[in-house]
């Protein structure tokens, strides 16, 4: 046996040992799948559904049957797709580097007091079983960086032809910065009501005009949850707005403070700020993000075909 030889065959047996043997035994009681020659233990799945259940939980905390089972049916789908990924690494003889499993034990230990209380925290599993499933999950990592990542390549010359081809997409329409004032009117008020709300709001427009502090007008009179920041409403495009406030704006110059304006919420004094007219993006301001949007198709591309590829290449066991 060659040199070549002797190391490839420690790699695998390496390998192998870290990667458990589902033999017929206790351990196999255990399994709850197994993708190719890879397990998935039932310890893993257990995790796995602690991890994805704190974001499926409601405000008091409880999950429906249906939602648990359906966490279950995902968790165990995560799991399965690994598993993919890890017949891939073998493989390919895709390797860890030196330590890093280690590395991921030491993070893990580093939560207890003391060895001892981890070894006890592993439970039936035990730390072997623990170090099994962090080196699955690690080659897994490492498996899609190869496979995907590496090849995920955009050239500068393709985010070039990209902005040229979509420059309409890139045109920002004219941007308004406002602040106003909400006499609020409730829908089923009367003549009389809806005159005497108009009045106070024609009253804050003239108290605003003649100079007193626009912010505290706001914070002491507005009906908006806006009043907290002094009627800030920030900036804002053409045609978020509702059509009475929008046309208001338009033929206002920054500094100006309008007379009431009627919507369908109520009375609005508004202060216009700046006014920047529509523009084109640069390609400069816009570069970095074309680029990660092209990176993420072509990503999600590559993945959904290598994915597809190992699907059909390995035999998935359900227990």
């Amino acid at each position: 046996m060659s040199i070549q030889q002797t190391v490839r065959l420690v790699v695998i047996v390496t390998t192998l040992f870290c990667l458990g043997s589902p033999l017929p035994s206790q351990a196999a009681e255990k399994l709850v799948a197994k993708v190719g020659s890879v397990p998935v233990t039932e310890y893993e799945l257990q995790r796995e559904q602690n991890r994805i259940m704190p974001m499926n939980a409601t405000f008091h905390g409880g999950i429906s049957p249906d939602k648990v089972a359906k966490i279950r049916a995902d968790a165990l789908q995560n799991l399965i797709d690994r598993a993919y990924k890890v017949n891939y690494a073998l493989i390919e003889e895709i390797a860890l580097e030196k330590g890093a499993l280690d590395q991921r034990v030491q993070q893990i230990q580093k939560k207890y007091k003391s060895n001892r209380e981890f070894e006890k925290a592993t439970g039936k599993e035990g730390v072997a079983g623990v170090r099994a499933s962090l080196y699955r999950e690690l080659l897994a990592l490492k498996a899609e960086q190869v496979a995907v990542a590496a090849k995920v390549t955009i050239a500068d010359a393709e985010v070039s032809r990209f902005y040229e081809s979509n420059k309409a997409s890139y045109m920002r329409p004219r941007q308004f910065k406002a602040s106003h004032i909400l006499v609020k009117v409730d829908p089923s008020s009367n003549k009389d009501e809806r005159d005497k709300l108009l009045k106070k709001a024609q009253d804050l427009a003239d108290k605003a005009h003649k100079g007193e502090d626009f912010f505290n007008l706001a914070y002491y009179n507005s009906d908006d949850r806006t009043k907290f920041v002094g009627g800030d409403l920030g900036y804002f495009h053409e045609g978020q707005t509702v059509k009475e406030f929008e046309a208001a704006l338009k033929k206002m110059q920054p500094g100006e403070i309008s007379e009431p304006v009627k919507s369908m919420v109520g009375y609005h004094v508004i202060k216009l700020v700046e006014v920047n007219e529509p523009r084109l993006f640069t390609f400069d301001e816009v570069k970095e993000k074309i680029r990660k949007n092209l990176e993420d198709k072509m990503r999600e591309r590559i993945y959904g075909e290598w994915m597809d590829g190992l699907k059909a290449k390995f035999v998935v066991e359900r227990y």
